[in-house]
């Protein structure tokens, strides 16, 4: 099982291939987190790398959604959550903006040795259940995000 080190392992370490710090990751300017730096005379999205990196740990860890997002500069969960759909698009499409990004983080984490045969499995259904039923169990009734896992 992947371990909440290797998480940060990983983002250290595609910091270094993209010349910022943590501290730029997570940096806030006007209350909103910068999309895009400079660094080795090109433009570096930040918005790609916070995407890239929080999807993939999102999916390979065993880590809390709200983790997750703290680790990569999100202020909150919402734009993992949100931007969940859009990421997995753009990873199927090879989208030609956020791909390199993407396989830069897969490159990284196959070089520290992180395990990817086991990825978190997300449930879009919700039971139906009729209105008679018990309704003790109805209010008991929780989806955990971490519960089940694909091998």
């Amino acid at each position: 099982m992947n371990k909440h080190e290797q998480a940060t392992q990983l983002i250290e370490m595609i910091c270094e291939e993209y010349g910022i710090t943590m501290k730029d990751l997570k940096k806030k300017k006007s209350g909103f987190p910068n999309r895009s730096v400079s660094r080795k005379g090109k433009d570096v999205s930040l918005a790609s790398i916070r995407q890239a990196l929080s999807y993939f740990i999102f999916m390979h860890f065993p880590l809390r959604i709200k983790e997750v997002a703290s680790m990569v500069g999100y202020s909150d969960h919402s734009p993992l959550s949100s931007q969940r759909k859009t990421i997995e698009y753009y990873i199927k499409t090879k989208d030609f903006y956020f791909y390199p990004y993407y396989e830069k983080v897969k490159e990284y984490a196959k070089q520290i040795g992180i395990n990817t045969d086991v990825k978190r499995l997300i449930l879009h259904e919700v039971p139906f259940v009729r209105y008679e039923s018990d309704i003790d169990f109805l209010s008991n009734l929780k989806y955990y995000e971490n519960a089940k896992t694909i091998r």
